[in-house]
């Protein structure tokens, strides 16, 4: 099964189709996990060994198939076209749950490849690391920085998620707990939740 985008340290979810979705990745890179062929802005964008592309804003979609399906078929590959599905920021270890709406939240992530310790700017360390949210399928308007992702910011990457039944989101990373998230609506807590 091919797919096109480097999808290393993507997050994903399966959609109530049962067809599963992947978010981000990293970018292109090629033997020894050096930078792609092709770079733009320091980062690879293409590389001709491995032939993969940069999966940072990257959405692909597999539908489900049986054993017995050939495998190769449009009907069984991924659908992985950035030109057509993307997200709108780049994100690599970024969270993703689903709402009670329907809609999956993609939450944090890094921007690039690479471990980041805490800088003195904790809402983008350096503008390596991405606090914002956004929905699959979107909504209008730009991601919006979510301060939970700020406040455990340094070892926040792959957050904890957990959709529960009043609607509202648990989060954990790092040492910090939030119950944030409703239907399409952030209410951020000034602190953390009690034992």
């Amino acid at each position: 099964m091919d797919i096109r985008t480097n999808t290393f340290c993507a997050s994903g979810f399966h959609l109530p189709n049962g067809s599963y979705v992947t978010f981000g990745g990293n970018e292109a890179v090629t033997t020894k996990g050096d930078t792609g062929s092709t770079v733009d802005d320091g980062h690879g964008v293409w590389d001709q060994t491995l032939q993969d592309f940069d999966g940072r804003r990257s959405i692909r979609i597999l539908n489900p198939c049986k054993i017995s399906d050939n495998l190769v078929s449009g009907r069984c590959a991924w659908f992985d076209e950035p030109d057509q599905l993307s997200m709108k920021k780049r994100r690599w270890y970024s969270g993703a749950e689903a709402t009670s709406s329907g809609q999956i939240v993609i939450i944090g992530g890094m921007v690039n490849g690479g471990y980041i310790n805490r800088y003195d700017d904790p809402a983008t360390e350096k503008a390596a690391s991405e606090p914002t949210y956004e929905y699959y399928p979107p909504n209008d308007g730009d991601p919006k920085v979510l301060n939970f992702v700020v406040k455990t910011s340094g070892l926040n990457t792959y957050p904890h998620t957990f959709l529960m039944p009043s609607g509202r989101m648990l989060l954990q990373a790092n040492l910090s707990t939030s119950r944030s998230f409703t239907t399409l609506l952030i209410l951020e807590l000034t602190t953390p939740l009690q034992p």
